[in-house]
């Protein structure tokens, strides 16, 4: 059988009103001294500092906050990079200059005269000479005073028209001689084209 509390036993408003009171000052001071500082870096009385709860309430804020920054940044995407083709450079084909020229010469009967090209070895000259009429002695030939060589034929002949191409075997002299030996003065055409540097009446 359960007994009634003797009302003497029970606590009076005035207790009850102080108990909630003190509880209510500890709930603070447990807020200032404790919680603010170590959740929010917030340390009003600087007894958090002394007992290390400051800093870790900064830690947890700094967290937070780049938590926060972080999920404000768009995501980034990335583009699949083309694989880079390797260029090889083409070998470049030297670009050779060609001259163009053109001579005439007149002989007399029993008249010869010359004209001579200048040719590096292995220069190239397309060439053909004409006369106006009658055939006439010609004799190519080359010289060099690079290489001390006085004469060396590589053509003769009788004829009112020759052409080919004059490939020089060395570095020099490279033309033809022509002697009229008709009754009757001859005119000679001759037109180059080709690698020489310079082409001139031999005297």
């Amino acid at each position: 059988m359960q007994h009634a509390p003797n009302p003497s036993d029970l606590p009076s408003s005035a207790k009850l009103i102080k108990s909630t009171i003190v509880a209510v000052v500890a709930a603070v001071f447990l807020l200032v001294v404790a919680i603010l500082p170590a959740e929010y870096g917030i340390d009003p009385t600087g007894v958090g500092k002394v007992l290390g709860l400051t800093k870790m309430g900064e830690i947890k804020t700094s967290l937070a906050q780049e938590v926060a920054a972080q999920s404000t940044v768009a995501p980034v995407t990335t583009q699949p990079t083309e694989p880079i083709q390797q260029v090889v450079a083409e070998p470049v084909e030297p670009v050779i200059t060609l001259r163009k020229d053109s001579m005439e010469l007149t002989l007399v009967p029993n008249e010869g005269k010359e004209i001579k090209l200048t040719l590096n070895k292995g220069e190239r000259a397309r060439y053909v000479w004409y006369t106006d009429g009658g055939a006439v002695n010609f004799d190519g030939h080359s010289d060099s005073v690079k290489h001390k060589i006085d004469y060396q034929s590589w053509q003769k002949g009788t004829s009112n028209r020759e052409e080919g191409e004059l490939v020089a075997e060395f570095d020099g002299k490279h033309g033809w001689f022509w002697r009229n030996r008709t009754s009757k003065p001859v005119t000679i055409t001759l037109q180059v084209e080709g690698e020489h540097s310079d082409i001139e009446e031999a005297i």
